[in-house]
């Protein structure tokens, strides 16, 4: 998160509604109260300011996708993710989706996560160890591909928010589903529902294993099936065929990925 003038940031003495009467500890935690607010205040002012807009392929991409019911020219990207370090735990999850197929098999059943990023309406915070000045650079003829999957779950965030009349998306209800759920994020890969009838974090993933399916295995019955699902809820339009893709493992199978 970045803090760039941090030592500029002063505390107006005289602030707050601490009654002249109260307690040494009401006031000391009236102080830290206020000074808390200021600081996060401060930090949303200075991120807001770092933010960029996506670039040309990007735009491109999301436009793709979504078609024309996302305005890119709405959509913030930041380094830097407000979740900070906020680690969880959850199952392994079955080894099936195309998403988990791209990496090595966890060796425990029991997995420690962090966020990747986090979206508040049309600005998506990416965590640094994420953050890409360009996740599509070199696309349509170049693509990788866990760069494109990442940011098209985090569009699809920002196609809830923007369409939130269908959608019903807050993102405080966003919130809520990690509260009930050690896993938010799985659905079932051979499910023929509607995409609003899953929850926002599955909706997003769906996208991201349509992505994933399209890319590597377009003619696949999954990846039909998804892309009808889709087209159920928004205009999605072609995805390219890139001639160079890069992997986010050496050792994925990309022949018949989607098949299973």
């Amino acid at each position: 998160m970045q803090t760039h003038g941090a030592d500029r940031l002063h505390i107006l003495p005289g602030v707050g509604c601490t009654p002249p009467d109260a307690s040494p500890l009401a006031r000391v935690t009236n102080a830290c109260q206020s000074l808390a607010m200021r600081v996060l205040v401060f930090l949303f002012l200075i991120l807001a300011a770092c933010g960029r807009p996506l670039t040309p392929s990007e735009a491109a991409f999301a436009t793709h996708i979504h078609g024309a019911e996302i305005d890119t020219s709405r959509v913030r990207l930041f380094n830097g993710a407000l979740v900070g370090n906020v680690t969880h735990k959850r199952p392994k999850r079955p080894r099936l989706a195309c998403r988990e197929r791209l990496s090595p098999e966890p060796q425990t059943e029991l997995i420690t996560t962090a966020p990747s990023g986090v979206v508040i309406h049309n600005k998506v915070f990416f965590a640094r160890s994420w953050y890409q000045p360009d996740f599509m650079r070199g696309y349509p003829d170049q693509l990788n591909l866990g760069n494109a999957m990442l940011l098209a779950h985090e569009i699809t965030h920002v196609w809830q928010w923007q369409n939130r009349r269908a959608t019903g998306y807050s993102p405080l209800r966003a919130i809520t589903e990690h509260q009930g759920s050690d896993d938010p994020y799985l659905f079932d890969i051979s499910t023929d529902a509607d995409l609003m009838d899953f929850g926002y974090e599955q909706q997003a993933s769906i996208v991201e294993e349509y992505v994933c399916c399209a890319t590597l295995d377009p003619d696949a019955p999954r990846t039909r099936r998804l892309a009808d699902m889709l087209r159920g809820a928004f205009p999605l339009g072609e995805l390219p065929h890139p001639r160079d893709i890069t992997l986010p493992w050496d050792g994925a199978q990309a022949a018949g990925i989607c098949r299973i």
